[in-house]
This record gives C-alpha cells, sequence and structure tokens, in this order.
C-alpha cells in the first residue's frame, strides 16, 4: 500500500510540473528551446514537449526518447529516441550554464551476465571535457531499502568516455575499476583502485568530493605513469 501511494505521489507531482510547464505564457518558454542534431547530420530547432530525463519518466524508459514541438503551443510534436540523434543543445543560457546544456546519445556500458561488453544507448549530459577524456552524468531511478520499505529514488550517475576509445563508450565511474578495462587499458583497473590510497589517498578523496569530474584527474596521471614505464 505504501508503494502504492507513493507511486502516486510522483505521478502527481510529474503531472502537475507538466501543467505549470504548459500553462505558460509562450513567450515565457524559452528554456524549452533546443537544437537536435540527428544522426543523419541534419539539425531540428524546436522546443521541448516531454523530454527525456528521468524526473519525467517514472512511467516510461529514463533518458531514451523525447518530444519536440515546433512552437511552444504546437499540439502537434514529433518523437524522437536516441537512436535517431546524436546531441541536444539547449538554446537558452544561464549564469551557471554559460556555454549552455549540451545532451548526447552516448553508448553507455551496461554488462550483463550473458555479455560483460553489453551497451546501451541513452541520453547522457555534458560534464566536462578533458584532454584525454569527457565526464557527463545523468539520472535513474533505482530502488533503495529505506526502513522496512523498497522505495523508488532518483539516482545522479556519473561516467567517462576516454578519447582514444574508438566505440566512445560512456563507462559509469563505478565500472572504471572492473575487469571491463583490462582488455583495453591494462592497469588502469588496479590504478583507479589505488587512487584513494597511499600518501595522497586523503587528498584524492577531498578533491572528489568537490569535484564530480575527478576521474579525468585520475586518467590523465594513469596516462602520465603508463608513457614513463
Amino acid at each position: 500500500m505504501k508503494q502504492f501511494l507513493l507511486f502516486a505521489a510522483v505521478v502527481l507531482v510529474a503531472s502537475g510540473t507538466i501543467s505549470r510547464t504548459e500553462a505558460k505564457k509562450p513567450e515565457d518558454q524559452e528554456f524549452r528551446r533546443v537544437v537536435v542534431t540527428l544522426r543523419s547530420g541534419e539539425k531540428a530547432d524546436g522546443y521541448l514537449h516531454r523530454g527525456w530525463h528521468a524526473e519525467s519518466s517514472f512511467l516510461k524508459k529514463e533518458n531514451y526518447s523525447f518530444k519536440l514541438a515546433k512552437t511552444p503551443d504546437d499540439k502537434e510534436p514529433v518523437k524522437y529516441t536516441v537512436e535517431d540523434v546524436e546531441s541536444v543543445e539547449y538554446v537558452e543560457k544561464t549564469e551557471s550554464n554559460p556555454d549552455g546544456i549540451r545532451w548526447e546519445a552516448r553508448e553507455l556500458a551496461s554488462p550483463g551476465l550473458a555479455d560483460r561488453y553489453h551497451t546501451i544507448r541513452r541520453m547522457v549530459c555534458l560534464n566536462k571535457a578533458g584532454a584525454n577524456a569527457t565526464t557527463y552524468w545523468w539520472k535513474i531511478w533505482t530502488t533503495e531499502r529505506i526502513g522496512n520499505t523498497d522505495r523508488r529514488v532518483l539516482k545522479t550517475m556519473y561516467g567517462i568516455r576516454f578519447h582514444n576509445d574508438p566505440d566512445k563508450i560512456v563507462y559509469p565511474y563505478m565500472l572504471v575499476s572492473s575487469v571491463l578495462m583490462d582488455k583495453q587499458y591494462p592497469g588502469l583497473k588496479d590504478f583507479c583502485k589505488n587512487w584513494f590510497k597511499g600518501p595522497e589517498g586523503k587528498v584524492h578523496k577531498k578533491e572528489s568530493k568537490e569535484n564530480d569530474a575527478w576521474m579525468l584527474d585520475m586518467y590523465d596521471a594513469y596516462l602520465a605513469a603508463k608513457a614513463d614505464k
């Protein structure tokens, strides 16, 4: 019963958010305006009618599909999925995001028992681009045990794409210290595990709490160590 009530509450909140957004005047909707780059190279300019974001995807596949309207009050939006697009860039610039916000459709590492190299294509937000890698973030729904109840909660995930990866896969941080690295990045698994150990471990832990793109520094250090050998 508690799970049903929680589910109903989330649906009502999501519905209320959509209603408030649609109730705004068209001239107040520029925060929804985006430029979509399709895999064909074509571009589509419009307004997000329904986003891919996990917050609004409680009842559907998160970070996968969205609808784009030609105008803020367009009643016939066009549906796109990650199979159709390369990127989505928000037109509006803000003080906190002076360069704008860019989401990209990328292959996410999603290993399973049958295939440890399995991937899924999803929308991920560009976090920070470095010299040798780029980091991303996205949100997902997960089930967590809180007291005696299993609850669905939103969780922010972070991932990294190595620029020398021909498959351009985004690896969630937790997988960088796994056997997935052994084949293409020998030694990276252990290097990542040891990043928070030794004399500099405490400094690295502090930096990781203050900077969610800390893995860029770790990967740069890994490449430098390889070059010295």
